[in-house]
């Protein structure tokens, strides 16, 4: 089976390829799958990247590597009149990405994600048959962007000079408009689906009935795999989390609740944040809210980690906390599931489906801080239980997540999808 893959982000080859150093962070949980894939002899994968360097297609541990041309503004200040315009891919992208697919002919293609615009393709590469994974469900990051914000912050951004160069988290809204109305075209043109959480599936037939879903779970970073949580740590009360260069993450309701187990007078307790770029907007507006909350002192702020820094964290945690308010199935959460780290999460979009609440670790309401810090508080008293907690979610994690099955069930959906498309007689399995 010829399969080509279409991704918004540069993979870990391409990146080698042009010399450019990786960021900190984590990686795509596609570049797992296509290591699994690879191993089938059935198989030829191509994955397909835009790049506004040029390069010639290359082979690379069993993966074709193809980039679809895109081209930005050299001058500085036609960068900033771009950004100011929010413009989305152009329909010449679209076209090369379309002419790729023709010359590659696959049997099938798979555009990984719905927040860019490879998933337009689906009825421009003749029959072909393209299937979508869904991640990210920019319609509901729109409505949850400024989630938790006073207007004084909003206002503050505004005046910031990021917004003047045409960054910053007031032009990623801006744009993630314009991305959600591309995305609600995507979901209502496509036929084929892959999701993971009931939450994604119910976006999908709400905006697209006539859809077809099929649910495949993902594989996460090998770390992760072997580590795992013990109870009695280095001793005290440690949080850690994960944040992002996203608005809507929760941060500053987990602060809130650090201040309310602070004044409960819970001993060692100390936070620990990962993922925030030091000095971005972001980084300033937390580091202001824990000042103002009287927890400045309890947070660690670390950056951005790779894989091996954020499984010393979890292994070192008394309690992984994921406030976020609006997410479908976090990778953070699922890798803290994995190594069995005890757990609080908001009860929202996916999530529910992920942890299992009071049996895998415990759900709150988002933006309720005082409901977080409550769920933190039952972890932090009761360390035997919490520890059963985690150990249930590990149990959990381990199977959803078992790298040869998640492969098996995606090399099933493809070649259903292939044999619908073809008006064969589609397996029993997969579809949903």
């Amino acid at each position: 089976m010829r399969v080509l893959w279409f991704a918004e982000w540069q993979p870990l080859a391409v990146q080698r390829r042009l010399s450019r150093t990786r960021d900190a962070g984590p990686e795509g949980w596609v570049e797992r799958l296509a290591e699994e894939l690879r191993r089938d002899p059935g198989v030829t994968l191509a994955v397909a990247t835009p790049t506004a360097c040029p390069f010639a297609p290359f082979e690379d541990d069993g993966v074709l590597y193809l980039g679809v041309p895109t081209a930005a503004p050299a001058a500085r200040v036609a960068r900033i009149a771009h950004a100011w315009r929010h413009h989305l891919t152009p329909p010449h992208v679209l076209a090369a990405g379309a002419q790729l697919a023709r010359d590659f002919g696959p049997d099938i293609i798979h555009v990984h994600g719905t927040e860019g615009a490879f998933g337009l393709l689906a009825g421009r590469v003749g029959g072909t048959p393209v299937v979508i994974s869904l991640q990210g469900i920019l319609r509901e990051y729109e409505r949850q962007y400024f989630a938790g914000r006073s207007a004084a912050e909003v206002a503050r951004l505004a005046a910031g000079t990021e917004f003047l160069k045409g960054r910053g988290a007031l032009h990623r809204y801006l744009l993630l408009r314009r991305q959600a109305a591309r995305e609600a075209c995507i979901m209502r043109g496509a036929r084929w689906f892959i999701g993971r959480t009931d939450w994604d599936r119910g976006v999908l037939a709400a905006a697209n009935p006539r859809a077809t879903y099929f649910h495949c779970d993902e594989i996460m970073r090998v770390p992760f795999y072997a580590a795992r949580w013990e109870p009695g740590g280095p001793g005290g009360s440690r949080i850690c989390t994960t944040s992002s260069a996203l608005m809507g993450k929760g941060t500053e309701c987990l602060l809130e609740a650090l201040a309310l187990l602070q004044g409960r007078g819970v001993p060692g307790l100390r936070l620990r944040v990962a993922g925030v770029h030091p000095g971005s907007e972001l980084d300033g507006i937390y580091r202001r809210a824990a000042a103002r909350l009287g927890v400045a002192d309890r947070v660690d702020w670390l950056g951005r980690l790779d894989a091996g820094g954020i499984v010393a964290e979890l292994l070192a945690a008394d309690a992984f906390a994921y406030p976020s308010y609006v997410d479908n199935s976090p990778n953070s959460l699922a890798e803290a599931m994995l190594v069995g780290v005890p757990t609080v999460a908001s009860r929202v979009g996916g999530i529910p489906t992920l942890l299992k609440d009071g049996d895998e670790g415990l759900l709150f309401t988002p933006g309720d801080a005082g409901g977080l810090a409550a769920a933190l508080g039952r972890l932090l008293d009761d360390r035997a239980a919490a520890a059963r907690l985690g150990a249930a979610a590990r149990v959990t994690a381990t199977a959803r997540h078992d790298p040869r099955t998640v492969a098996a069930h995606t090399l099933a959906i493809y070649e259903e999808i292939v044999a619908r498309s073809r008006g064969a007689r589609p397996a029993a399995r997969g579809a949903a």
